[in-house]
């Protein structure tokens, strides 16, 4: 229990500086920035809202409702991250129990003489030892301290969970008692965890890892065995078959990788790098070698290009062939391998998914230490116990202090932000955050040296390769506050190039919907027809994304007060949206609640050409006999002049 104690006192330790660090890159969209979280109470209408709203746009309602609470808590940021530290913290203790477990069997199944089972009793030792390894890893700073990944905090909680379940359940069949309880918790964890983070549906292949090199479908009745086997084998099958027919089809393609300036295969091919990478930072965490920003990295064109393409192939491939080789004779080596590829499953797949994190690597990091672990376990089995515990000790120590110096840095707003640019001047991002930490430091007064810093940070933002339009956005924001930048032609104009020409990631959806709904708040020196040409070219290039088109419609009725073209891109994206009865009424009512009845009539009008069924919706009948006596007033008060403009959508801007 002290032990136990001092592990999580020794995680404490190791992050309490970062809790005084500030929010970062999607931090902000994600929650800090997000009206549908900020919840003032604990009411559970205002819950519910935000569970709806996640479900529809993050699918993470678990995660995003936790975020909620924060708010309602007081909404700190102190408050977040600590949050956050105290879910890393019960996931070390679930992780101790989960390698508890594994030690007692995996190093006593190997030999039954006497010695071996003395050696069970420092099981929990080691256990600790390596829960203790794993929470303190400098890695995990930008896990635990970068609060939206909270989402893979949770969804590691339930996958521990599961798998604590799932080994109680095989213990019991073991022993020829019912486990069917435990299983259906097993299942219902799985499924709660999806709601916090898509990665706990790899319960099933840890499991399997289990079974493969501890457990051996290993139960009392033989049709227990049997039906695990044909489960598994049947289940193998089945994620074969959906990786092939679904997969593969739906999340290779062009347009899945719009947004990318690599497709599938460059994909997969990186990711031989990358988790050759990611295995090198657990092995030596230095913190020069952890950027957080990677938004530069390289994708690989072919196994050549570059070289370490090829070579960080054969080394997986080296490490998939000890996996099979040591399955038996060395089970928990096997286990800690096989274990780190299935925590990557997901995010080396081939899907659309940026090509590095860090955080990724949070519950991959414990399959590299349980190898390591039973390499050191192993030459160290004849060697005095006082050699072990100096072994862990200079580990600990280690860990411990390079975590405790990255936790500082991340306490450190400003710091931090100097620091990743220091790290990777190539970094778009890491410029964009400097350049914001100078400008709130600033307080947006162009009088302060740190607010020409923040111009200047910007300025080089625009000039890198890997760069979305967020700098020119912050630019164009700058001035149409303080009316100081020389050149606002050639930001627009820079901004459109990066519309035409680079790939349209949520970084340039974002910029343009910041500058859009600046512009709807009133903003008037935010150039609306340069906003119109820069809708223009994004639809052009992606004419199917509904809230474009809403976006734009609502700049066009709004602020350029041109009904025809608010009408077009209404009545498109209604077009688009797949719940045509919902949209229409929102719409509709948002419309007529602003006085907009023409668009209002349009859109109704549009949903009764899609679905005639709504013909005799009794919601949309109100609004639209609403509209249309409201515009008939409107147009009786106007005077024929003024009514015939309107009605032909006349341009004001």
């Amino acid at each position: 229990m002290l032990l136990t104690l001092g592990l999580l006192g020794v995680a404490l330790i190791s992050f309490w500086p970062a809790l005084s660090g500030g929010f970062i890159f999607d931090d902000y969209p994600i929650f800090a920035e997000n009206p549908a979280i900020h919840v003032g109470s604990w009411h559970w209408h205002d819950l519910q809202q935000v569970w709806g709203w996640s479900r529809i746009n993050i699918q993470r309602p678990i995660a995003m409702l936790s975020f909620a609470l924060n708010y309602a808590w007081g909404g700190s940021t102190w408050g977040f991250k600590a949050t956050n530290l105290a879910l890393h913290l019960f996931n070390t203790i679930l992780l101790m129990m989960l390698t508890q477990r594994l030690l007692q069997v995996g190093w006593t199944s190997t030999n039954n003489s006497e010695a071996e089972h003395q050696r069970r009793r420092v099981t929990g030792y080691w256990a600790i030892g390596i829960a203790t390894l794993w929470a303190i890893h400098p890695l995990q700073v930008s896990a635990v301290m970068y609060v939206v990944q909270r989402m893979e905090l949770l969804g590691f909680a339930f996958v521990l969970l599961a798998l604590l379940s799932y080994w109680r359940a095989r213990r019991r069949q073991m022993e020829g008692h019912r486990a069917w309880p435990w299983l259906g918790l097993c299942a219902m964890l799985t499924v709660i965890g999806y709601y916090a983070k898509e990665t706990a549906v790899l319960v099933p292949g840890y499991a399997l890892l289990l079974e493969l090199t501890l457990l051996h479908f290993s139960a009392q009745a033989s049709t227990t065995r049997r039906a695990w086997k044909i489960t598994y084998l049947g289940g193998g099958l089945l994620a074969a078959l959906v990786f092939m027919f679904y997969l593969l089809p739906h999340y290779t393609t062009d347009a899945a990788y719009a947004a990318r300036n690599y497709n599938a295969w460059q994909r997969e091919l990186t990711q031989l790098r990358v988790l050759s990478l990611y295995i090198g930072w657990i092995l030596l965490p230095l913190p020069n070698l952890l950027h957080f920003y990677y938004d530069n990295y390289p994708a690989s064109q072919d196994l050549l290009h570059p070289i370490t393409t090829l070579l960080g192939g054969l080394f997986l491939i080296g490490l998939v062939a000890l996996v099979v080789a040591m399955r038996k004779r060395r089970p928990l080596l096997a286990l800690g391998i096989g274990w780190f590829f299935v925590a990557h499953g997901l995010t080396s797949a081939p899907i659309s998914l940026e090509l590095v994190f860090e955080h990724r690597n949070y519950p991959a990091l414990f399959g590299i230490l349980l190898a390591l672990a039973d390499l050191l376990w192993l030459s160290t089995r004849c060697a005095d116990q006082r050699v072990i515990v100096l072994i862990a000790g200079i580990l600990v120590l280690n860990f411990g202090l390079l975590t405790f110096i990255r936790s500082s840095i991340w306490g450190n707003r400003l710091l931090l932000a100097q620091n990743l640019v220091d790290d990777n001047p190539g970094s778009a991002r890491a410029a964009y955050d400097l350049a914001r930490r100078y400008m709130f430091m600033a307080q947006n007064n162009p009088s302060s040296p740190l607010y020409s810093l923040s111009i200047k940070e910007l300025r080089r933002a625009t000039t890198l390769p890997s760069a979305s339009p967020m700098a020119e956005e912050a630019l164009l924001l700058v001035n149409a506050e303080h009316h100081d930048q020389p050149d606002v032609p050639a930001l627009w104009e820079s901004f459109f190039d990066k519309l035409r020409n680079r790939p349209l990631g949520p970084e340039a959806y974002l910029a343009l919907d910041k500058l859009t709904t600046e512009r709807l708040q009133g903003k008037t020196d935010i150039d609306a027809q340069q906003l119109a040409r820069a809708y223009e070219i994004v639809i052009k290039r992606v004419p199917a994304r509904a809230n474009l088109h809403a976006s734009y419609a609502e700049l066009g009725g709004a602020v350029l007060h041109d009904t025809n073209l608010a009408i077009q891109h209404w009545q498109q994206a209604l077009r688009l949206d797949k719940d045509v009865a919902g949209y229409a009424r929102q719409l509709a009512s948002y419309l007529l609640e602003n006085h907009r009845y023409q668009e209002a009539q349009a859109v109704i009008a549009q949903a009764w050409q899609l679905q005639p069924t709504l013909r005799s919706d009794a919601a949309l009948l109100t609004m639209q006999s609403k509209a249309t006596k409201e515009l008939a007033a409107s147009q009786l008060s106007a005077g024929p002049l003024q009514s015939a403009h309107e009605v032909n959508g006349g341009r004001r801007q």
